[in-house]
């Protein structure tokens, strides 16, 4: 507590302010009851749960899906939309990241081979 004197006119006033308390260090960070005997870390967990994350090696489609997601991720706006527009527009055949060249043009889109495009009704 900070305590602040104050005398004015023959009176003591005494004003508490309370400590701010500074959450930074884990070690001051509030624990809350709980009846298990052991403590979890969850920050530790969390980091540990993280590098795990992006340790993983993933592969066949789940690694493709990863390096899409990455790449959208990472992106700017501009290149956010040109995959958006390119997919949707090509029945998800294509995937452009250049505005420059997919947001003036409609993006048609080529079935692989040995298949046929087939335009759904909405």
């Amino acid at each position: 507590m900070l305590n602040l004197y104050w005398v004015e006119q023959q009176y003591l006033v005494l004003i508490k302010f309370p400590r701010l308390m500074d959450y930074a260090d884990v070690a001051m960070r509030p624990t809350y009851p709980s009846s298990k005997p052991k403590k979890v870390d969850w920050d530790k967990l969390e980091a540990q749960v993280k590098k795990e994350e992006k340790d993983e090696k993933l592969d066949g489609d789940a690694a493709l899906n990863k390096f899409f997601r990455d790449i959208y991720k990472d992106a700017d706006e501009d290149t956010r939309r040109a995959m958006q527009k390119s997919f949707v527009e090509s029945s998800g055949t294509v995937l452009s990241t250049n505005w420059k060249d997919v947001g003036s043009k409609k993006v048609d889109g080529s079935a692989p081979d040995g298949m046929e495009m087939k335009k759904w009704e909405y």
